[in-house]
């Protein structure tokens, strides 16, 4: 019986031990690999630490965008042994939802968001608390530094910090850097109990965007733009102010506008940057164009005489209207006084291939290639489709489709004196510690016209405004040189409103040595809606404080001299 006991022990311990060894085989050689990753999963965290977003400035390096460090609260489920009571507090505090909290509490995980980028004064009640489980990390946040500034242009960063809209999301390669990862070590009760640096890679922070834009100018123009659009009633309105010989952009804007800083209580609709992205048919200010091409061909000169008859013509199979019937006009009163049958009789001289070519020359019917992204190129069809009316209608601006800043960049080409130059935003981008890493340049399209052309358009232009169609746009200050425009509105459903409208004012000032060239553009403003009524004063504004700000700005006084390359 003994011995039988002693047989039945022993057999017991065989078949232990063999359990035992087949069980540490198991979990030593078979199982090695997943308990060995939950091992390091529980002891080795890796945090990925964000860059820092580049900021951005104006052309004097007033920021415009800029980073601010908020805490974000997160927190370990595993860690949490009162659930429901966590959630509580961190609803009650954080000002989030306790069912939602509480079903991140309630997953096996090490790590879940519970508010990122909260209020300081939140984060600080939390920590005082000592809550369980409950951790803090800082992060960058975006902040614009003037709420409504430069919206449409600037665009803005998300809580990811990745660009969503307007130069945020053009240069968002450059402005977000490169992410690093902390190594943290742990143990048992998840308490850190080393930081590996030498396993740690430092994140790189953006690079800067440094602008052409003036704040100054920027909120002069926003600021008369708003003011036109409330005392007008327009739909909206958008305005272009532009270094005409270098393709500065020095201001633009659109209205309505919205706060970057609560871009999320923004319709989609009001982010849309009209300025490059929405087309108009011009209007007259499109006569410009005609004029020019004339002049500079030879086929009219200021002072020649152009029957207008008496404010009604019948071409092309249509009857065409003078706002005002005029007899004899020297081709010059034709441009202030903005006469249809005048213009289109230079026209027809001039031919539609030839007409069309300046059209082209004028960087009509394709991008200028602007850096503000969403530019569309707007419409100019060739001869070949042209109908026989065509050559009554787009002559004075109808018929064709632009966008105001091509109306920048056709206007400048008078100014300068016969270049077309490439507006631009961006003047460079720099290191995060401020060196510039690459520097943009003017570039010069091509040559459109000749000198004496520019002449002599800037003395039509300048009587637009003196005793033409643009005398709001005159001032006591500065000569100022321009053009109006009123045009029917497209009906989508066919032809046009009868009683909806854009209004147009372009033009450049001083006349002899200009520094700027402005476009401004309003949606259906009524009950008034012609351009020189509309337009021509906020023009006037804009370019008189723009001009008196700048008097103190000493590179104004060396415009043509650092700007030589126009002439070469």
């Amino acid at each position: 019986m003994f011995r039988s006991r002693q047989y039945a022990l022993f057999i017991f311990f065989v078949i232990l031990f063999t359990f035992l060894l087949g069980r540490l085989f198991y979990l030593q050689l078979i199982s090695y690999g997943r308990f060995s990753g939950m091992a390091d999963n529980q002891h080795n965290t890796i945090f990925k630490i964000e860059p820092r977003r580049g900021a951005i400035f104006d052309r004097y390096l007033e920021p415009l965008a800029i980073n601010l460090d908020m805490p974000s609260v997160y927190c370990d489920p595993r860690g949490v042994q009162d659930k429901a009571g966590t959630a509580d507090v961190l609803a009650r505090v954080l000002g989030v939802d306790r069912d939602e909290v509480l079903g991140k509490l309630e997953r096996d995980k090490a790590f879940v968001w519970i508010k990122r980028k909260a209020d300081r004064a939140q984060a600080e009640e939390l920590q005082k608390m000592g809550l369980e489980g409950v951790h803090f990390i800082m992060e960058s946040k975006r902040r614009y530094s003037n709420d409504n500034t430069a919206s449409h242009l600037l665009g803005f960063a998300g809580m990811d910090n990745n660009g969503l809209e307007g130069l945020e999301m053009t240069f968002d390669g450059k402005l977000k850097g490169k992410p690093g990862y902390r190594h943290i070590v742990r143990d048992a009760k998840r308490r850190i109990v080393l930081l590996d640096e030498e396993s740690s890679i430092l994140p790189q922070n953006g690079h800067n965007l440094v602008l052409t834009i003036d704040s100054v100018i920027q909120f002069i123009a926003e600021e008369e733009l708003a003011a036109a659009v409330k005392k007008f009633n327009a739909e909206s309105a958008s305005v272009i102010v532009m270094d005409p010989y270098t393709g500065k952009i020095l201001a633009i804007a659109n209205y309505p506008d919205y706060d970057l800083n609560r871009y999320h209580e923004a319709p989609k609709a009001v982010m849309k940057n009209h300025a490059v992205t929405s087309v108009l048919e011009p209007g007259s200010v499109f006569k410009v164009v005609t004029a020019s091409a004339a002049l500079n061909e030879g086929i009219v000169g200021l002072d020649d005489r152009i029957y207008c008859e008496n404010g009604e013509y019948q071409v092309g199979g249509r009857i065409l209207h003078d706002f005002h019937p005029y007899g004899d006009l020297s081709f010059e009163e034709v441009v202030s006084h903005s006469s249809n049958i005048g213009t289109v009789k230079v026209a027809m001289e001039l031919g539609e291939d030839k007409l069309y070519e300046y059209i082209r020359k004028f960087g009509f019917g394709e991008r200028t290639g602007v850096d503000i992204p969403g530019e569309v190129s707007g419409i100019s069809r060739p001869p070949s489709v042209w109908s026989k009316s065509d050559i009554t209608t787009i002559p004075i601006g109808q018929g064709i489709a632009v966008t105001p800043v091509q109306l920048a960049a056709a206007i400048s080409v008078i100014a300068n004196g016969g270049y077309l130059v490439k507006p631009y935003a961006v003047d460079s981008i720099t290191t995060w510690e401020g060196e510039v890493y690459k520097q943009f340049e003017p570039e010069i399209k091509h040559k459109v016209l000749d000198k004496a052309t520019c002449d002599m358009m800037t003395a039509a232009l300048r009587r637009v405004v003196v005793d033409g169609t643009g005398t709001r746009a005159n001032s006591k200050i500065y000569e100022t040189c321009g053009k109006t425009g009123t045009a029917q509105m497209v009906n989508p459903a066919g032809g046009y409103y009868d009683n909806k409208y854009y209004a147009t004012f372009m033009g450049f000032a001083p006349k002899d040595a200009p520094v700027v060239s402005i476009v401004v553009v309003a949606k259906d403003p009524h009950p008034a809606h012609f351009g020189g009524t509309v337009c021509g004063p906020v023009f006037r504004r804009i370019a008189e404080k723009t001009l008196q700000y700048l008097g103190s700005d000493k590179t104004s006084n060396r415009r043509l001299a650092e700007y030589d390359i126009i002439k070469q």
